[in-house]
């Protein structure tokens, strides 16, 4: 009646890669999203809102379905998260939202992302429901509760057209998502032919269809199914799957209590649900978090909390990716279980620092228990829990102003004038004249971006209206407003960068090399980065050996540091922003770290055409040469409450440096030091370079290899070689 996990292992890798569904129930996704766009054609003229409400409720009554006794979770047709059928309609919309509304400030973003200084989009990726309303509530509570919500306008005299619009649309999809869940039930029970597993399949979706979950394996297939309608269907990132112990774990202590399930029945749910993430493979990796800190000052880990890591253990995937709220009272054997985790390879696990982040949030504006009960949205990025969403507006590269000192304002690889004309090179007689022309064209750059994405979010509910999500959050029911365009009570966008470190390193290989040792005129060194440092080997050489390289703990750099970041946070931090919220500096730049590199000429570090840049708030690749104590010491020289997006740091350790209890130790002081110094966010590589370059070499030896890109995690042999390679030099690096 039951296989094995084992053996349904290959199943649950495959279902989101292809069709896995039963023909019979419905069309394929090709068929589905042609027949969509024939049914949404005579909606022209209508609402978005309207319009995206009633393509939800058609697909989720003719995509193909299955209930398969390889599962406990159901198949929808709709598997593609790279291809999903409202991908049409999102796009039209968007080119609507520039013809109509940005086609003047269009031309000089074109040339700004076409040069590299600058990576942007209209960014819907980082939404989370309340998850807490969506357990006590269940789908059909959630559309009740709507309904409630728009009576009392209706009975207040307050429901506009726009407000009805708004409500139509929530319960048009509600209906849609119940519906669903409908076909499912009625499709399990029709096919279990005696299969138990089927027949508990349709058990838990009958529950859900009526009212909210009452165990486990029900709250599992609630976060399941909503994901699925919120950002297959709904097109709306789900961007946190929640604080699954805290959340779960009555329900987890009930089952038990009662006899219902065995902690192996649970685990057994818990391995299923994870390789849903495990087969969808986001390249970004899928978020969840535990722990945190109860009112009381208890923490929030508990046995869940452990048999949730020790599940994600023996998987040995690389999504979902796991986020841990760590605080003084975080259990030691907690963390050294994630430590041990990490040491091994299953690195996919990034430690949030509680005090840090409620200390910056509360900076920021937000109230003591905002601050202690955040959500985390994303890579790092944090929030107040179910009152939140955050854009990320825009990736800076921040060596683009540099290019722009050493060529007045015109980039070398497009030739197009796009920063300020702050003069030739002869003019920069002094580094202080130098070191003041690129903080005027980087201020230059964050302005213009930022020109860009207020005006490009005062249209973000007209691209994409978040249905299934306005109807988690009650301020957006309140207020009838779209709750990822400014429904939310905080409708908050971040701008972030790439390359921070990096761009330290340059700007003191100029003040060393050209204005204080005189071994190269200004001029010269545009020439040898003209040439991509060819001809110039012996210098660059120079460059790259100097001790004077951010994350070393040396004072003199980090002074820099500090003063960069001051003024790339203090140009962006609480200005207005056009959703009601405000603007937040972040020093995350996910990919852009490589895409923008791509597109970056050769700069004074030392630094080729085209190479990658640093990422984070962490050194360039191979450039922290004195330590982890060094580098913690570095990068905390900055006060993390300038970044309310994030503040994240990478490490790397060779495995040698944390064998056995002892090793176990010194990651835990380590944590706790960046922890004590105000750091937000810390993850590890342990990494031997005699094994990294092994499976460069003989790839098909380590198919589970995994490496922490950024905030998220990858197979080694799923990434460019020449990415690879940048780890493998920083590998050499500690092993020296």
């Amino acid at each position: 009646m039951f296989s094995t996990f084992k053996q349904d292992r290959t199943y649950l890798t495959q279902k989101f890669r292809k069709d896995v569904c039963d023909p019979v129930t419905g069309l394929d996704l090709n068929t589905l999203k042609e027949r969509l766009k024939e049914f949404t054609e005579p909606l022209v003229g209508e609402s978005h809102t309207v319009i995206k409400a009633k393509a939800f409720e058609y697909v989720t009554k003719n995509v193909q379905i299955d209930v398969n006794p390889h599962d406990w979770f159901v198949s929808f047709g709709c598997w593609n998260r790279y291809d999903r059928p409202l991908n049409y309609l999102l796009k039209k919309w968007n080119s609507v939202v520039d013809q109509k509304h940005l086609s003047e400030i269009i031309p000089l973003i074109n040339e700004f992302t076409k040069s590299g200084a600058v990576a942007m989009w209209k960014d819907f990726d980082h939404s989370v429901p309340d998850w807490d309303a969506v357990f006590r509530l269940g789908f059909p509570g959630l559309r009740k509760r709507a309904r409630q919500y728009k009576d009392e306008r209706e009975q207040s005299g307050m429901l506009t057209d726009e407000a009805k619009i708004y409500f139509d649309s929530i319960e048009t999809v509600y209906s849609a998502i119940l519906e669903m869940l409908e076909r499912f039930h009625a499709y399990a029970l029709a096919n279990a032919d005696g299969n138990e597993r089927v027949l508990s399949v349709a058990r838990c979706l009958k529950t859900l269809i009526h009212g909210a979950p009452t165990n486990t394996y029900e709250a599992l297939q609630l976060i399941y199914t909503y994901f699925v309608f919120g950002e297959h269907i709904d097109h709306m990132q789900v961007r946190s799957l929640g604080n699954l112990d805290r959340i779960l774990y009555s329900y987890y202590k009930k089952d038990l209590g009662d006899g219902l399930f065995t902690e192996e029945n649970i685990r057994e749910f818990f391995a299923y649900f994870l390789m849903q993430w495990g087969s969808i493979n986001n390249y970004w990796g899928h978020p969840l978090y535990l722990g945190g800190t109860k009112e009381n000052g208890e923490t929030e880990i508990n046995e869940l909390s452990y048999l949730i890591l020790d599940v994600f253990d023996t998987l040995s995937i690389p999504t979902p990716k796991i986020q841990l709220k760590i605080n003084r009272n975080t259990p030691v054997p907690f963390v050294n279980k994630a430590m041990d985790m990490i040491r091994r390879g299953h690195s996919s696990l990034v430690f949030v620092c509680e005090p840090s982040v409620k200390r910056t949030m509360m900076a920021a504006g937000y109230s003591e228990a905002e601050a202690r009960t955040f959500d985390i949205t994303g890579c790092y990025e944090f929030g107040p829990r179910a009152c939140h969403n955050s854009t990320a507006g825009a990736y800076l590269n921040l060596l683009k102003p540099l290019e722009w000192v050493l060529n007045n304002g015109s980039d070398p690889a497009t030739g197009v004038a796009v920063g300020l004309e702050t003069g030739g090179v002869e003019q920069y007689t002094t580094f202080d004249s130098f070191y003041s022309a690129y903080i005027r064209q980087l201020g230059h750059l964050i302005e213009t971006s930022i020109q860009y994405v207020t005006e490009a979010e005062k249209y973000l509910h007209e691209i994409n209206p978040a249905i299934v999500l306005s109807a988690s959050i009650e301020n957006s029911l309140k207020t009838a407003k779209d709750a990822f365009s400014n429904g939310t009570v905080y409708n908050n966008t971040s701008i972030l960068c790439a390359g921070f470190g990096t761009l330290i390193d340059a700007l003191m290989a100029v003040k060393e090399f050209v204005y204080e040792k005189n071994a190269v005129s200004l001029r010269e060194l545009q020439n040898a980065l003209k040439n991509n440092w060819i001809g110039y080997e012996k210098l660059r050489l120079k460059v790259l050996h100097s001790k004077n390289k951010f994350g070393n703990g040396i004072a003199a750099v980090d002074t820099y540091a500090v003063a960069v970041a001051s003024f790339y946070a203090g140009k962006i931090n609480l200005r207005p922003n056009a959703r009601g919220g405000f603007y937040r500096a972040s020093i995350h730049p996910a990919r852009t770290f490589i895409t923008l590199g791509e597109k970056t000429g050769a700069t004074p570090d030392g630094r080729m055409s085209g190479d990658e840049m640093s990422k984070n708030a962490s050194p360039t690749m191979g450039m922290d040469r004195n330590g982890v104590t060094a580098l913690i010491k570095s990068v905390t020289s900055i006060d993390s409450a300038m970044f309310p997006g994030d503040f994240p740091l990478d490490v790397m350790m060779h495995p040698a440096t944390v064998q056995g209890d002892d090793g176990l130790a010194a990651m835990r002081t380590l944590l706790n030091a960046y922890m004590e110094k105000h750091g937000i966010a810390i993850h590890f590589n342990i990494f031997d370079v005699k094994v990294l370059l092994d499976a460069q070499k003989y790839p098909e030896k380590y198919e589970s290899l995994q490496v922490r890109v950024c905030g998220w995690n990858v197979r080694f042999n799923d990434i460019a070689k020449k990415e690879q390679d940048a780890y493998i030099r920083r590998a050499f690096n500690i092993c020296e």
